[in-house]
């Protein structure tokens, strides 16, 4: 194993191999649901001790987490951090799989999730959905970034080693990247690009207010993914409405974007998001 500082590591900080990484990003006007599935298998002779560890952009809150060992399907549950550390020690203790997700004490943006004992050869799935505001670009795009924060070369900034990478070559990487998003707007989809290379953007409807793209197949996750969403009319406001599961209430997201003009001839620009 690998010495690393992310993905699915072992007490030691050794890489438990990767074995796939599925991407589905769903966008509405300015937000951005991610559900990432990523496969891991323990290749060692013995059972191994296994936490996931992963960075989360400053914005994101992360709404479902669930991890899936052999046929043992765990989801995971809000819960007092005392009392959920009891009850995944107890757990352990009685032989049974346990998992376990908690904010970094070095971090509140990385989190961790002890996944407890991974026998010999067995495969752990690991689901995360989490959702985060796009970043509003200077030319109007929006941007969405998914980083290569999985390669054992990347080192994340603010960890023990300041130095950013944002790619890594591409045989270091024994994976594939499948990536797919599709986007929704009030108002017309102009344009995606992205960094990497992407098939064709497909319109989803004739007033092409909704698209999908999705990463040329074969795509090494070598690098940072990113995409830029261009809306026409981006200036006109907008709302998108949400009608929430269950007995959840519906909830209304308003977007104003909007430019101010100086004397001096600069100007600026603001986002206004209310929920």
């Amino acid at each position: 194993m690998e010495r690393c500082s992310c993905g699915l590591i072992t007490r030691e900080k050794q890489a438990v191999p990767l074995q796939s990484v599925d991407v589905q990003v769903d966008v509405k006007d300015h937000v951005a649901t991610v559900v990432s599935t990523l496969l891991y298998k323990n290749k060692e002779e013995k059972p191994i001790e296994a936490v996931f560890v992963f960075p989360m952009p400053s914005e994101a809150a992360v709404c479902h987490f669930s991890a899936k060992v052999g046929e043992t399907l765990i989801v995971a549950e809000v819960k007092e951090k005392k009392q959920a550390r009891e009850e995944y020690d107890d757990a352990l203790s009685s032989g049974q799989q346990a998992f376990l997700l908690e904010e970094s004490d070095q971090s509140p943006d990385i989190f961790s999730m002890s996944v407890g004992s991974l026998r010999s050869g067995e495969s752990a799935s690991i689901r995360l959905e989490y959702v985060t505001e796009l970043d509003v670009q200077a030319d109007e795009a929006l941007r969405f970034c998914l980083p290569a924060v999985l390669n054992p070369r990347y080192q994340p900034a603010g960890t023990e080693s300041s130095v950013k990478v944002t790619s890594v070559p591409s045989s270091l990487v024994p994976y594939d990247l499948t990536f797919s998003a599709r986007v929704e707007s009030s108002r017309p989809v102009s344009k995606v690009e992205s960094s990497c290379t992407m098939d064709p953007v497909q319109y989803l409807n004739q007033d092409q207010t909704k698209a999908s793209v999705k990463l040329a197949a074969g795509h090494k996750f070598d690098r940072d993914v990113e995409l830029l969403i261009y809306y026409k009319d981006s200036h006109q406001p907008s709302a998108v409405v949400e009608a929430g599961q269950a007995s959840a209430k519906p909830v209304l997201m308003c977007c104003f974007m909007g430019q101010l003009s100086w004397a001096d001839g600069g100007s600026v620009e603001f986002d206004l998001l209310e929920v």
